[in-house]
């Protein structure tokens, strides 16, 4: 229980130092270094951060080569010549007995709280109730899948579709399913993936980049990184600066998604791209704003 603590503490502290780190250098060098690079960056965080174990179990050191050390020989006394008979004295007579004073009754140590168990079920019981939330939340958004979710039907967001999948290189794709009460497409699911798509319809250019920047999210599998990072923050839900760090991921992984769907385009496409996903943030914005008051 200890080691594993000390594990946690240890680990907690190198996190955070890397987690301010990589956050500063994201603002001071985001035209030098791209967010895909940073993605990389957060990926060996998180994935040191997912096992709270040390990197090398504690041994006792040994030395390469053991050589035993002769033990010493006992030296015996020379035996001094006898001159003659002696006389032995008398041995004196033993003193009396005195009488023993009983041994005074052992006292019973004193009880004390260990705190280690304490510590260790508080943060046991807090990545527990963190984990079991997230769970509930998956398992609700995939019953509303299966509810409200049906293939797609139209020839052009098809047609689109597979086109893509080929340029990309897919060779296994998501599934592309419409679904009411969205405002933009999302790519959802790490088990079973599929693209979803608004009931009211994307068509166009819209359509494209949409499905461009969904399809880009599945080759890169950032919905894996995504669920990595929200494991290590259950597991290290009492630092402030691993909360921090979910949204850090999840800004980073869409500016690198954006880069890689940028480098399949012409110049002349950046605007309309750009112009895609400021709408898709704009209503997203719009819907959250009206949620408190439906």
């Amino acid at each position: 229980m200890n080691q594993l603590l000390l594990t946690l503490g240890t680990l907690t502290l190198g996190g955070s130092a890397a987690v301010a780190a990589l956050a500063l250098a994201g603002r001071s060098t985001r035209r030098r270094y791209g967010a895909r690079w940073r993605c990389l960056a957060w990926l060996l965080l998180c994935l040191r951060l997912a096992v709270p174990l040390p990197l090398m179990p504690h041994t006792q050191a040994r030395a390469p080569i053991q050589v035993d050390l002769p033990q010493p020989v006992p030296v015996r006394p020379a035996p001094t010549p006898s001159t003659g008979p002696q006389d032995v004295p008398s041995s004196p007579a033993p003193p009396a007995e005195e009488p023993v004073p009983p041994e005074p009754a052992p006292t019973p140590p004193e009880r004390t709280l260990d705190p280690v168990p304490l510590l260790l079920g508080i943060w046991l019981l807090g990545a527990l109730a963190i984990l079991v939330w997230n769970l509930t939340a998956h398992l609700r958004f995939l019953r509303w899948l299966r509810r409200w979710a049906a293939p797609v039907s139209d020839g052009e967001a098809v047609a689109a579709f597979n086109r893509l999948g080929d340029q990309l290189g897919l060779d296994r794709r998501p599934r592309l399913m419409v679904c009411q009460g969205l405002k933009v497409p999302m790519l959802a699911g790490a088990l079973r993936p599929a693209i979803l798509l608004p009931q009211e319809g994307v068509s166009g250019e819209e359509l494209g980049f949409s499905l461009l920047h969904e399809l880009t999210h599945y080759r890169r599998r950032d919905i894996w990184r995504k669920a990595l990072a929200m494991w290590v923050n259950a597991l290290y839900w009492f630092n402030p600066l691993m909360w921090y760090m979910v949204r850090l991921v999840e800004r980073d992984t869409e500016l690198a998604c954006d880069e890689d769907s940028l480098r399949r385009l012409t110049p002349e496409d950046y605007a309309a791209y750009g112009q895609t996903i400021l709408t898709a943030v704009a209503r997203l914005q719009s819907r959250e704003r009206n949620e408190p008051d439906e």
